[in-house]
């Protein structure tokens, strides 16, 4: 059974901790260590809370998880030994978590919120690592939804897309159920169908072997309201308002 331990738990932290736990991973093989609230999640879902060099040599894997400025304080005074280390410290490169960590087991990555529920994507750049690190890295992805490897350089573009795209989703479905409400239908009633249409066209599309234009095109009927829908968008310039979003999101993340 693989031991995970978490240094620091912010937000991503546990939101992979919900992820682990839903996937039947015994809350007793994850550790957390952090001054101030370890202790508080140990109480909540039965965690380990540990010292950090008690975490790292009681874990198989262990993930860094506090603020990227906190790297050097914090691998001080610490042996990793050969453990396989796992860091979702933003703008935080390879290189500099090899020279931090005095570790070569290291991967760096980028997951997003939606791993608390099993559907996340995370991009991943690593170090080469022995076969059993290789192992348990597979199946950690695997339980928190998919993983993809990618140069570091695209790493800015993937956190804009993956990263940030889950608020600019919900600011659609946001949108999409404010128009129903701005026509008639009740708040709650609006944001289920919005929610519910959003989740079930991803899950075609992504079951489909059709293009998200191709769908489109399927779904809008020539002349048809769709249609006039979709007109509707490209007079609005919906793509390029994306594509905007999207590159100053890029330009102010600097990862």
């Amino acid at each position: 059974m693989v031991k995970y331990g978490f240094i620091g738990t912010g937000s991503m932290a546990q939101a992979m901790i919900q992820g682990l736990i839903h996937k039947n991973i015994l809350p007793s093989d994850i550790a957390v260590s952090s001054p101030r609230s370890a202790a508080k999640l140990s109480e909540k879902w039965g965690v380990v809370a540990l010292p950090v060099q008690q975490l790292i040599d009681e874990s198989d894997l262990v993930v860094l998880a506090f603020l990227p400025n906190q790297l050097d304080n914090i691998t001080a005074n610490v042996d990793f030994h050969n453990k396989l280390v796992v860091s979702v410290l933003a703008g935080i490169n390879v290189a500099q978590l090899v020279a931090a960590t005095g570790t070569t087991q290291i991967v760096r990555t980028l997951p997003n919120v939606n791993v608390a529920n099993n559907q996340g994507l995370t991009a991943f750049a690593k170090e080469t690592l022995t076969s059993t690190n290789d192992k348990i890295f597979n199946i950690f992805s695997d339980y928190l939804g998919d993983s993809v490897a990618l140069a570091e350089s695209q790493f800015p573009v993937f956190s804009a897309i993956a990263g940030s795209g889950p608020a600019y989703v919900f600011k659609f479905i946001d949108a999409l159920a404010q128009a129903g409400i701005d026509n008639g239908l009740e708040a709650a009633l609006a944001t289920k169908i919005a929610t519910q249409t959003v989740l079930g066209s991803a899950t075609t599309l992504l079951k489909s072997s059709q293009t998200a234009q191709e769908l489109q095109n399927a779904v809008a009927s020539p002349g048809g309201s769709t249609r006039a829908g979709l007109d509707d968008f490209n007079d609005q310039n919906f793509d390029h308002v994306v594509s905007h979003a999207i590159k100053a999101t890029i330009e102010h993340k600097h990862l």
